[in-house]
């Protein structure tokens, strides 16, 4: 099978082509760094990387495969005419999964331990005591999303001692380190028993807004939510009332619903919210070429006419 490919932005590396033509002899791969300039090329392309906007899409004749910029895009990437399509979506799920866990977990370890707490009497040079810590080996850790992100913060947190409950919508075998497995739909029943929330799910129509007013109401209190997912998931105006009310004792966010979160924003203001600029992955080692051993194996199979790696289901979005 023929490859001829268009690389558009945001994201691919300049030896991309190169690299591609090495693993797939006879590939044609061109990079173009304007959409607006690749409604020729894209005519003929039989796979393209990164965001392909529908104006642009409408003008592909022979598409079958685009491999994603990201393991969750923007939402319009997934826009009506490509869910509706038979082009085939790949991403880059798996490769965030070490950083993003252990950066969830920090959050974890931060709050149960109140360095919030520490870290504004250092700044104001006070020695003082404060309350005791949470000890992890006696509480619940709530993993919304047991994708590789989520079963990394469930390892991480059975390491630690806790009792780890998964919550997922496709996951049908429990791993090891994972107490309990169940679907959303228990999510409610869980709020309730759960130390600590921990949300990894992607922006989807099903998790936007999920953690809103209600669920902040089932939430135990004394209880803490770290959010390394998406800003969608989590309604922080909501939040910002929960945590006022002092119904939950705690976050640890690295994304937002609105972002940059904005200077006035109250969140910047409450005591024992830590507070990281969608950072868990950037700028992490060996992400580059984990991107890159992604789109180079996926060509191969593309041109051999077998399966991809981490084809998405597009309607749900991951």
């Amino acid at each position: 099978m023929s490859l001829k490919m268009i690389l558009l932005p945001p994201g691919y590396h300049p030896d991309w082509p190169e690299r591609i033509r090495t693993a797939v002899p006879g590939a044609e791969v061109k990079a173009i760094a304007d959409p607006k300039d690749a409604f020729r090329d894209i005519k003929d392309a039989d796979c393209a990387y990164g965001d392909v906007p529908a104006e642009l899409f409408a003008c592909a004749k022979r598409l079958r495969w685009i491999q994603c910029y990201a393991a969750g895009p923007d939402p319009s990437f997934y826009h009506e005419a490509l869910v509706k399509s038979d082009v085939v979506v790949t991403n880059f799920r798996g490769i965030y999964n070490d950083h993003v866990g252990q950066h969830a977990v920090t959050f974890l370890l931060a709050l149960a331990r109140h360095l919030p707490q520490y870290m504004t009497q250092q700044s104001q040079q006070q020695w003082a005591s404060g309350k005791a810590a949470v000890y992890l080996p006696e509480r619940v850790v709530v993993i919304v999303g047991v994708g590789g992100i989520g079963t990394e913060v469930a390892r991480l947190c059975k390491c630690l001692g806790a009792f780890t409950i998964g919550l997922d919508p496709r996951r049908k075998n429990k791993p090891d380190f994972l107490d309990e497995l169940y679907g959303p739909e228990k999510l409610d029943d869980l709020l309730r028993k759960a130390d600590f929330v921990v949300i990894t799910t992607p922006e989807t129509p099903q998790t936007r807004g999920m953690m809103n007013s209600k669920r902040f109401e089932l939430m135990k209190s004394g209880s803490f939510l770290i959010n390394v997912g998406r800003g969608a998931c989590v309604f922080l105006d909501d939040l910002v009332a929960a945590l006022r009310s002092g119904k939950i004792a705690g976050a640890g966010l690295d994304v937002f619903e609105t972002e940059p979160l904005p200077p006035d924003h109250p969140l910047w203001r409450i005591p024992n919210v830590l507070i990281t600029p969608h950072v868990a992955a950037e700028k992490a080692p060996h992400l580059a070429e984990r991107r890159t051993q992604i789109v180079l194996e996926n060509c191969r199979r593309f041109a051999r006419g077998e399966s991809l790696l981490n084809v998405v289901d597009k309607q749900n979005r991951f």
